[in-house]
């Protein structure tokens, strides 16, 4: 095994344990559809495109399964369980947009830190597509939130 599937490896076993400090276990089995459906398949189809057909980027050390970097897509789902667990339910616009931003940034910046360490090599991309990107993707994940019903995961139940 090479060193940067090793990354990967880390860095997926990394984003599981910060999404278990973050959301309280009871909570975890009803968000667990987000973040397959958001995270796992919407990575799934964005790499599908993305690195298959296009070859935009590349994931070196990822593990490929027709083509498709399998752990990248898996630690998508995390990220996508915190985002619904914390999502801004109920709030004005002006929440909602900053909350997207903010992932959207948060998301650029993971990208560029991997990209210096070598998990992730930019072919026909620049780093700063990534952040108009995840504004796309994040409010992909917003309007699909209400399919999910999670307004009220954060109360006591």
């Amino acid at each position: 095994m090479n060193r940067q599937t090793k990354n990967w490896i880390i860095f997926a076993i990394a984003s599981y344990i910060i999404m278990f400090m973050l959301i309280p276990l009871k909570k975890g089995p009803r968000i667990s559809g987000f973040g397959f459906y958001l995270g796992f398949v919407q990575a799934v189809i964005l790499n599908f495109i993305a690195v298959k057909k296009y070859k935009l980027w590349k994931i070196p050390g990822d593990v490929v399964i027709k083509g498709i970097p399998i752990l990248t897509c898996i630690s998508w789902i995390p990220p996508s369980i915190i985002y619904a667990y914390y999502y801004p339910y109920g709030k004005k616009l002006s929440w909602k947009t900053g909350y997207i931003l903010l992932f959207a940034l948060g998301t650029t910046i993971f990208q560029y830190i991997q990209g210096l360490i070598g998990m992730w090599e930019s072919k026909k991309w620049k780093p700063i597509y990534t952040f108009p990107l995840a504004i796309v993707t994040h409010t992909i994940m917003s309007m699909f939130l209400p399919l999910f019903k999670l307004n009220n995961i954060r109360e006591n139940n």
